[in-house]
Formats: C-alpha cells, structure tokens, sequence
C-alpha cells in the first residue's frame, strides 16, 4: 500500500462521511420546519377556535331577527303617526307665510 493509494481511500471515506452527515442534516432540518409548521398551525387553530366560540350561535341570531322585525313595525307605525303631523306643520307654515303683514 502506497501513500496514493491510502490518500485515496481517505478521500473516499471523507467523502461518505461528509454524504451521510448532508443527508442527516437535511433529514433532522425538514422535520424541524415540519414541527415548527405544526406549532405555527396549531396557534392558528387555537386562534380560530377562540375566535369561533365569541360568534353568535343561531337562537342569537335567530333573536336579533325577531327584534328587527319588531324594530321594522314600530318604524312604520311612526312613519304613519309622522305623517298627519306633516300635513299639520305644512298648513301652518302655508298659513304664516300668507299672513306675513
């Protein structure tokens, strides 16, 4: 056995070494960004969970409806009590500008 010979084989080993060392590093790398995605998703389900449980359910909305329904009856109920107090307010007004002097 020669010195080419032996700094060839240590080439080779370096080189193996160096391969397996690439491949665990990647390895241990990718499910390190896989675990971290998983926390980064977990956060947000957390968030969106919380989220979720301050909404109205349906018998809230369900009573909103009502309430705007009755809201939406007293509303014209006004609207028609407004209406002769109009026509009041405009005969008077017609009536002070003819009687100016």
């Amino acid at each position: 056995m020669n010195l080419n010979e032996l700094n060839f084989g240590f080439q080779t080993v370096q080189w193996l070494i160096l391969t397996v060392l690439g491949i665990y590093t990647w390895m241990t790398k990718r499910q390190a960004a896989s675990g971290q995605e998983l926390l980064e998703l977990r956060t947000r389900i957390v968030a969106l969970e919380e989220h979720v449980r301050h909404l109205p359910d349906q018998t809230a909305v369900t009573d909103l409806l009502g309430d705007m329904k009755a809201v939406r009856a007293e509303l014209s109920g006004v609207k028609e009590a407004l209406g002769p107090l109009a026509r009041s307010l405009d005969r008077i007004n017609d009536y002070l500008l003819r009687e100016k002097t």
